[in-house]
């Protein structure tokens, strides 16, 4: 019932519980608990006594037909299309609904994941309505060196949509975070199946925080569009749209001459440029100062033993006094 009352609410104005009850054919009081279990969720409804509830202006649920309408027909074709309102993983969805005998590009967006994942086995929270769950499905004929610094172009296109969005501050964590006011604003997942010296395929996992404004099940500092404070859109609609414009002419590139005509991009907003960090791998850790990204996508840590080039997988880099 849910999406049907967010659908009433998507109108930006407000509804009393006794008006979606008698539009939904049910009680007030069953209005009510939904709303209250979309709060506790950590939804931003608002409710004014007297007047009812409504949403953020700009929020409401996914649409497809509207996500297309954005986008140029090349890039509305480009991609088989599916869209749940439930799912374990939107990466998982992506790999059960490929063929493997003959892969295509699709993409998989939620309103909801049930187990969503994010690097080092993570969760990530994803509760219903409130944030992007999106998945890319792309055949490559390149394997797993082809695709080196693939993560790091996502983030910046990701970034880059951002931008062009209204939002101002988002920065780039290697290898895959997004960033902003300092706290994680976004993730990107990578996995590849298939032959790895060959022909495989790689699903682009990316969970942005949008109208998230509380979580308790977050283990380290988060912020969402919404928390930020800044007068950009909140329509998780355009938002896709706008990361797909960016995204698919760079996989293009990408796939010709790999990440280096994206490093001084990538690099102009690497959050923790000339930062004391260190780079924990297992029980081995590594200090040094964050000296951006070679041409491949891998960091360059700056050590009393001279400069280190560290590559992706299970990693992960902290400002150096951070645990």
């Amino acid at each position: 019932m849910l999406s049907e009352i967010l659908a009433l609410l998507a109108d930006g104005r407000f509804h009393s519980g006794e008006a979606l009850g008698e539009a939904l054919g049910v009680s007030r009081a069953a209005v009510w608990k939904s709303l209250k279990r979309l709060e506790d969720d950590g939804y931003p409804l608002q409710r004014v006594r007297g007047k009812g509830y409504r949403l953020p202006p700009g929020a409401g649920m996914l649409n497809v037909d509207q996500i297309r309408s954005l986008l140029p027909a090349e890039l509305a074709n480009r991609w088989q299309w599916f869209v749940y309102q439930q799912v374990d993983s939107t990466n998982a969805q992506a790999q059960r609904v490929q063929d493997p005998g003959q892969p295509r590009p699709l993409l998989v967006l939620a309103e909801q994941q049930l187990a969503g994942r994010g690097r080092r086995g993570r969760q990530w929270a994803s509760p219903f309505a409130q944030n992007i769950y999106l998945s890319l499905a792309e055949p490559v004929s390149v394997g797993g060196p082809g695709l080196e610094g693939l993560s790091l172009l996502v983030g910046l296109c990701l970034v880059q949509a951002l931008e062009d969005a209204g939002y101002r501050g988002c920065r780039l964590k290697w290898p895959n975070d997004v960033l902003l006011g300092g706290a994680k604003l976004a993730g990107i997942l990578l996995e590849i199946s298939g032959d790895l010296t060959g022909e495989a395929v790689v699903v682009i996992g990316v969970g942005v925080n949008v109208l998230l404004d509380a979580a308790a099940s977050i283990d380290q500092a988060w912020t969402s569009l919404y928390r930020s404070g800044q007068r950009a859109t909140l329509d998780r609609n355009e938002l896709v749209a706008g990361f797909l414009r960016r995204l698919a002419p760079s996989l293009e590139v990408f796939h010709q001459q790999g990440f280096a005509p994206f490093q001084q991009e990538w690099m102009a907003r690497n959050a923790w440029a000339g930062l004391a960090v260190k780079v924990v791998s297992g029980s081995n850790e590594l200090h040094g100062t964050d000296a951006g990204v070679n041409a491949r996508g891998a960091l360059l840590l700056r050590t009393e033993n001279g400069d280190v080039e560290v590559s992706g997988g299970e990693v992960s880099l902290r400002l150096n006094h951070a645990s």
